[in-house]
């Protein structure tokens, strides 16, 4: 079990993020390998015609999670990043 999955199972804080990625068209496959490598993020919906694809993360440190997010803006070919949902569950 690496540090990471210790940190997840036994987070007391949550966040998730739904994020819009616009990108070269010609090169959306390969932004989608780059950031399905990112721990805890997925891409649920991909449209490589109009160069869209939606992404969700997860973490259990909001940090990570925007550093995560930065550098989905650092991967070659990708145009804009938005974020358009943003969760945080606390522990109470």
């Amino acid at each position: 079990m690496t540090t990471q999955q210790i940190n997840i199972n036994n987070a007391k804080d949550w966040y998730v993020c739904g994020l819009v990625v616009q990108g070269n068209p010609d090169k959306m496959l390969v932004i989608q390998q780059a950031i399905s490598t990112m721990p805890n993020t997925e891409v649920p919906a991909l449209d490589e015609q109009k160069g869209k694809m939606v992404v969700v993360m997860q973490s259990h440190d909001q940090n990570l999670l925007l550093e995560q997010i930065e550098s989905v803006k650092e991967i070659n070919g990708v145009i804009t990043v938005s974020l358009v949902y943003h969760q945080q569950d606390e522990e109470k």
